[in-house]
């Protein structure tokens, strides 16, 4: 029996796309290097929207606190 391994040619690295987490008190928010628009979430994982751009974070957690009684 053989258990010998050959590696032909090395497996193609994939380009990693840079995303950060980023907390606002109870909120999560995704920030991607490729693109303006930051999905904001609850810590507990439930969908709030997306702000087209870092600037709009806050008015749209202020909506949704609005809307939800401030509990996220």
């Amino acid at each position: 029996m053989n258990s010998t391994l050959e590696v032909l040619a090395a497996a193609p690295a994939r380009a990693v796309q840079e995303m950060v987490l980023d907390r606002y008190g109870d909120y999560v928010v995704v920030f991607d290097a490729d693109t303006d628009a930051v999905p904001v979430f609850t810590a507990l994982g439930q969908w709030v929207g997306l702000a087209d751009n870092p600037d709009a974070i806050t008015t749209l957690i202020d909506i949704h606190e609005r809307v939800n009684g401030g509990d996220a």
